[in-house]
């Protein structure tokens, strides 16, 4: 628990609005604590974002594949008009 007030104060420094690079070193001890702590963090937070991630999926697919065809259609478009109107009426 003495490393509580370290924690919230990297935390808080890490929340401001001004963003400095700032130096802070950590023992090994201290180290060990943060990642213990992460990774317990990370254990509990997974399934919830697995959830969400799986909910989500196939939305996400359809939007980024409706955003790929999108541009295609627009280069191509921007293409056949660099076309000269003579080539276009060979055909």
């Amino acid at each position: 628990m003495r490393y509580l007030p370290l924690l919230c104060f990297l935390f808080c420094l890490s929340c401001s609005a001004e963003q400095e690079e700032m130096n802070i070193r950590l023992t090994m001890a201290e180290r060990d604590i943060v990642d213990s702590r992460v990774s317990a963090y990370m254990d509990s937070i997974r399934p919830v974002l697995d959830t969400l991630c799986s909910s989500t999926f196939e939305d996400r697919v359809a939007v980024a594949t409706d955003s790929i065809v999108q541009r295609r259609l627009e280069e191509e478009a921007r293409l056949r008009a660099r076309i000269p109107e003579n080539l276009r009426d060979d055909r």
